[in-house]
């Protein structure tokens, strides 16, 4: 037993050993980088996460990602979160968690343009070539659209508390004014609580009307009639943002990270029509 043990230590020395002599020279983004590699194969993942745009393939992801967090500083929407040791999803990489954040597909896409190793594709820095995941409906007698009830200021308070932007009398008020001081990042932020307050008193519509796909955003996700009121449509557009997640009051959404159209809803018309 005592041999094994020694054996066994050995083995873990000389690939500290290795592991070290590949990372020196190579200064702190070396060393992060290498780091990186090495926690991949001790933390990959036990359910999928849903990624920043542009991730490449989980696989490859993990192993590309040095959990610098350059991509969670440059979002201006303070979407992007890293992973934590409790998280078991790749720990210290990006993700997104769309209840708490979602992404809003910001014009050039700067959480892909910060990453300095391609774990977020530079490729996909336009909105044709960025595609996150699917959205599903998970709790269908959850709508509010599908009943006609209007959306009031209690449900829309969720989204007010999250907003880390906000000073703390707006966050009370369930109110912002933008000025002529603040940064590009407080007055997106701002601006999408401004939208979203337009859309109380009124049916709610939310995850349609507020859908951040570019140019249109019908072609991601609409509402059709059903059984006496509206309800979401998930159309072939969608890249599984999390938008429509996050804002939706009554939490009907979810997104399937890295799930196509195809997989979920072609498969499910081809099953009822079989």
């Amino acid at each position: 037993m005592e041999k094994k043990v020694q054996n066994m230590t050995s083995k873990e020395e000389k690939k500290r050993r290795q592991f070290m002599k590949q990372a020196a020279g190579l200064g702190v983004l070396g060393i992060a980088a290498a780091g990186g590699i090495w926690a991949a194969k001790d933390f990959k993942p036990h359910k999928e996460r849903l990624r920043p745009p542009g991730a490449v393939e989980e696989d490859r992801y993990l192993t590309m990602c040095i959990k610098c967090g350059q991509c969670l500083q440059v979002c201006p929407y303070d979407a992007i979160k890293l992973e934590d040791i409790e998280g078991e999803a790749g720990v210290g990489t990006a993700y997104i968690a769309p209840l708490e954040r979602g992404c809003y597909l910001c014009e050039a896409f700067p959480c892909v343009l910060a990453c300095p190793t391609g774990a977020l594709d530079h490729e996909s820095n336009v909105i044709e070539k960025v595609h996150m995941g699917m959205a599903i409906v998970v709790n269908e007698s959850a709508c509010l659209a599908l009943t006609n009830k209007k959306v009031t200021e209690e449900m829309i308070g969720r989204i007010y508390d999250h907003t880390k932007v906000i000073t703390a009398q707006e966050r009370r008020n369930r109110k912002v004014e933008i000025y002529a001081n603040d940064s590009e990042k407080v007055k997106l932020q701002k601006e999408l609580l401004e939208k979203l307050g337009k859309q109380e008193g009124k049916n709610c519509s939310i995850c349609a009307d507020l859908c951040p796909f570019e140019p249109d955003p019908s072609h991601a996700i609409g509402m059709i009639s059903k059984d006496g009121g509206l309800f979401p449509e998930i159309r072939e557009a969608c890249v599984g943002c999390g938008a429509c997640v996050e804002l939706c009051p009554t939490k009907v959404l979810q997104i399937l990270p890295r799930a196509t159209y195809a997989e979920v809803y072609e498969k499910k018309k081809g099953s009822k029509n079989a």
